[in-house]
């Protein structure tokens, strides 16, 4: 036993993580560090760049007060050179100057001062390179350059080594400067890089290795006392029909060749009741005979497997794999059949399989902050022409350059619109390329993901956005061609699908992929703020493409509109087990159109939701979905309805109403719920009544402590995981609205009362961990219903639960305590 789960391990563990470290130790030799490598020796050929275009500003200087007469040229010349021979930069502050004219005649060099007024037009460094003649060349071809010799190592005139200038010619006065920087430098600085990143991978290998030990060592334990239940297992008696009941799998117990018993598993697979199976022979239910199966066992009280067919319906089969076991019931021998459903296995494995691979190799990249692929800007003045900004963009190698007003970006120029709105128009090249330029600038938080940049382009429909700090400043662009290059994952292929499915059963089968892509991201341990965040991401996808089916079958609307989502949706919390919330805000048209105008969205909006229905999200219970008459309102309307829910709000159903103040726009134009959300903001201020009976329903809480109070007793309570989530929620966005926040999301909003000090770091921790545990169990839980093909919802029953999720459920309601503490303080009794 124990060789058979070593040899499990090894082959479907050990040699996919020793592959996965070859292949990171490869890739990092064969693409990071000659990346590193490439970027080191970039940013030291910017460096000796610039500060050649500093001592070149030097000269510049000089020569002005020449023109100016305010000096003569020999005076000019004379203080430049004695200025530049001083400068100096580095680390050790020996790297220096040097300024020769367009004949290699040397004017000064700092160190070499022997070579000062000699012409060196045959000066050869030791591989026999005119490098005087090769800075002349430069110069005269190109205004400037690099160029490649051998020369001494700073003021030691004893050590030769190679070094790469940097020369840019002075036209006026017929000078060249240059500097350089050494390569041995640059080399020392990788191969330190080197080491530390051999150290790195070797440190990784070995904690995989000691990993990888530990499972082993923990999985044959496991495994012991598994074999060690199941001998018990099978010699008690009674058991077997406990067995059966609890068996997941479809399963049935045979006796004197007849159906004794089944369990609602298998009755769900045969479509058959428990009475109808007790009155059927085997042969009748499966494609093999009952004899057939006695007589493949081999050896006396073993089990034995055979793969066959069930039947189901009237004609239609299913591949199954049948498990039989000979036990003794009720002192008489007697059989356990379980029955494993292998089509809709296999079909859930290629799902899984398929999207897995995509997942292990992009989710990691593709939940990265966007700060660390940002380029930096190239910008330029109001008074900057378009051959300038063109000239400029070749120089910096860059597709896009800002426009500002001193420290203000006003737009944005590419190529496209030099293409467009130049060349096509036959402008003229002199003509200020603030005339060309796209304004306002589409911004994205430098904080963001590179998924929601990716979902950012698609919305924007631009080539290139913006990178913003803290405090609000363009810091870096990204280009699609950008994303392009680092976008590889399962997100982007669903989306991709749900843009150019062609109707409504296209998109059903798309929904369909959902869970198991959210249980392919549970498995891979990742936080269930990106696993909401995609969903509601395909959420948001599948409903624009729903509208866009019903725009098509209802011809163009009558004005202006917003499609909104509301509650969970509008929180991007949406899990799988979901239902519809959401509503319409449409143009103010006046009194005599808007009911026709109404009646029109309202046929629309029954179109999307009868559709989003058959996609797979349910309709709302409650009837909050926008085909609901009192759910479709102009912007007016909507103002009026939040003004009376927050004006004369009631207690007993304040929490209903809260449903619909976590809205966002997901089709059409933002500007309303913009309005929406002033509004509100507004009314917030003046009415605050409305959130201290708000923060009574948290206060008011009460907590199931006594579901947990006899944890060693067995009790079989369950409870709805979605109710402790709600006094969560419901606290963040207490203070939320009391503070104007616009962001809908849980987490986001918990972020930003952190920023304002409205909670504090040990809270904002408690309240991040508490909120992430419920929501993976809520995931966990609906996951596991459907591997067990049973519909998924958010009741959980408390034996089901491990001690530590016993125990951090305590400590859940622990810290809800503490909530009602603070908003006792913060709200106190009126």
């Amino acid at each position: 036993m124990a060789n058979k789960v070593i040899r499990k391990f090894f082959f479907s563990i050990i040699v996919p993580s020793i592959l996965t470290i070859l292949l990171f130790i490869t890739s990092m030799y064969v693409i990071l560090i000659p990346s590193f490598e490439k970027n080191m020796m970039d940013n030291k050929k910017e460096m000796i760049r610039e500060v050649t275009n500093t001592a070149w500003s030097l000269i510049k200087e000089y020569d002005d007060e020449y023109k100016d007469s305010s000096i003569t040229l020999e005076e000019a010349q004379d203080l430049a050179s004695k200025k530049i021979e001083k400068m100096r930069y580095g680390a050790e502050g020996k790297d220096y100057f040097w300024i020769a004219d367009m004949k290699s005649v040397m004017i000064m060099h700092p160190y070499r001062p022997e070579l000062n007024n000699l012409m060196l037009d045959d000066y050869k460094d030791p591989n026999g390179v005119r490098l005087f003649v090769e800075a002349s060349n430069v110069v005269e071809t190109m205004g400037e350059g690099f160029i490649n010799y051998m020369w001494q190592w700073k003021d030691d005139a004893t050590q030769i080594v190679p070094k790469l200038s940097y020369v840019k010619g002075f036209e006026n006065w017929g000078w060249i400067i240059g500097t350089g920087i050494y390569l041995d430098d640059v080399q020392a600085e990788i191969g330190a890089l080197k080491g530390r990143l051999t150290r790195i991978s070797l440190l990784i290998s070995t904690i995989i290795i000691l990993i990888l030990v530990f499972i082993i060592r923990q999985s044959l334990k496991i495994e012991d006392r598994r074999k060690k239940a199941e001998d018990d297992l099978l010699h008690s008696k009674q058991k077997y029909k406990t067995l059966v009941e609890a068996s997941s799998e479809g399963t049935i117990m045979i006796k004197d060749s007849r159906i004794i018993f089944s369990n609602h598993m298998f009755e769900q697979l045969t479509g058959k009741t428990h009475e109808e199976l007790a009155a059927s022979k085997f042969e009748e239910l499966f494609s093999i005979s009952w004899e057939e199966i006695l007589r493949s066992f081999e050896k006396p009280n073993k089990s034995t497997s055979i793969e066959t067919q069930v039947k189901q319906g009237e004609a239609e089969f299913h591949d199954v794999v049948i498990s039989v076991a000979k036990i003794f019931f009720e002192e008489q021998e007697a059989y356990v059949v379980v029955t494993k459903d292998i089509s809709r296995k296999k079909q859930t494995e290629k799902i899984v399989q398929n999207l897995s691979s995509e997942l292990q190799s992009s989710l990691l990249l593709m939940n990265q902050p966007i700060s660390q692929f940002a380029k930096p800007i190239v910008k330029s003045n109001l008074q900057t022409t378009v051959t300038e900004a063109a000239s400029l963009m070749e120089r910096k190698k860059m597709n896009l350059i800002f426009i500002a007003d001193n420290d203000k970006m006003l737009g944005v120029v590419n190529d496209s619109d030099l293409r467009k709105r130049v060349l096509a128009k036959g402008k003229d090249g002199k003509s200020p390329v603030v005339e060309v330029m796209t304004s306002p600038i589409i911004c994205i938080s430098n904080a963001a993901l590179l998924y929601e940049v990716v979902l950012e382009f698609r919305k924007q429909n631009v080539s290139h956005l913006a990178i913003k700090n803290d405090e609000n400043e363009i810091i870096g662009v990204l280009s699609r061609e950008d994303i392009l290059e680092i976008q590889h994952n399962s997100l982007s292929y669903i989306l991709r699908e749900i843009e150019y499915a062609e109707n409504v059963n296209e998109l059903k089968k798309i929904y369909d992929k959902i869970p198991v892509l959210v249980n392919a991201l549970m498995e891979s341990g990742n936080k269930t703020e990106l696993i909401t965040h995609i969903i509601t991401s395909v959420s948001d996808a599948i409903t624009n493409r729903i509208v866009t089916f019903a725009l098509e079958d209802h011809g163009e609307p009558p004005c202006r509109f917003a499609f909104v989502a509301l509650g969970s949706e509008g929180r991007k919390e949406q899990t799988i087990a979901t239902d519809q919330d959401n509503a319409i805000i449409f143009e103010d048209v006046g009194e005599n159109n808007a009911q026709k105008i109404k009646n029109y969205f309202l046929k629309f909006a029954e179109t999307v939701n009868n559709h989003l229905a058959h996609v797979g999200y349910e309709l709302c219970i409650g009837e909050i979905m926008a085909k609901n008459p009192k759910y479709t309102l102009s912007l007016s309307d909507w103002k009026k309805q939040f003004t009376s829910w927050i004006n004369t709000p009631k207690p007993q159903n304040i929490l209903d109403t809260t449903v619909f103040f976590d809205f966002r726009c997901i089709y059409g134009d933002n500007f309303f719920t913009d309005e929406l959300r002033k509004h509100i903001n507004l009314l917030i201020d003046k009415k605050a009544v409305f959130v201290y009976l708000l923060a009574q329903t948290v206060i008011r809480y009460k907590s199931p402590l006594n579901m947990f109070g006899n944890i060693a007793g067995g009790d079989n309570e369950t409870f709805d995981i979605k109710k402790i989530l709600l006094p969560i929620v419901t606290f963040i966005k207490v203070f939320s609205l009391q503070g104007k926040i616009a962001e809908t999301n849980t987490l986001r909003r918990l972020e930003q009362l952190l920023n304002q000090n409205v909670v504090q770091k040990p809270m904002y921790e408690e309240l991040t961990q508490a909120y992430n545990f419920l929501m993976g169990l809520r995931f966990q839980t609906q996951t596991n219903a459907l591997k067990e093909f049973r519909k998924p919802d958010n009741i959980i029953n408390v034996e089901n639960l491990t001690e530590i999720e016993k125990s951090t459920l305590k400590k859940v309601f622990s810290l809800i305590s503490e909530m009602q503490t603070k908003l006792n303080l913060e709200f106190k009794e009126r």
